[in-house]
């Protein structure tokens, strides 16, 4: 599978308009090697445009074993941990909230 222009083009009217882009708007991108690609397209469309912001696309675990992608303008989304809970209320799923174990608990 492969990122067209129709859905660079659409990706990069998502990032305009909100600084990301999920699979709400492109199902492909439950696919991680179709994410990586369509980041990698949307960056270079962007190098030849005066649009500003380095692309950047990652896998996020959530809550019943969900697991999605977001590709978002790290000049909008400044943090790892943004753009998980942004993809989080944009999918309408819960974050993972790591719990230690008994034993990772104690203090030496």
């Amino acid at each position: 599978m492969s990122a067209t222009a129709e859905m660079v083009k659409k990706a990069d009217d998502a990032v305009n308009a909100t600084g990301y882009v999920t699979e709400k708007e492109i199902p492909e991108l439950h696919d991680m090697a179709y994410a990586r690609e369509l980041a990698e397209a949307l960056s270079k469309s962007r190098e030849k445009s005066s649009e500003e912001g380095y692309i950047y696309t990652e896998p996020f675990d959530f809550v019943g074993g969900k697991i999605s992608n977001i590709v978002w303008n790290m000049d909008k989304i400044q943090t790892r941990a943004d753009a998980e809970e942004t993809l989080a209320e944009d999918m309408h799923w819960q974050v993972v909230k790591p719990q230690l174990s008994q034993a990772d608990q104690k203090e030496f």
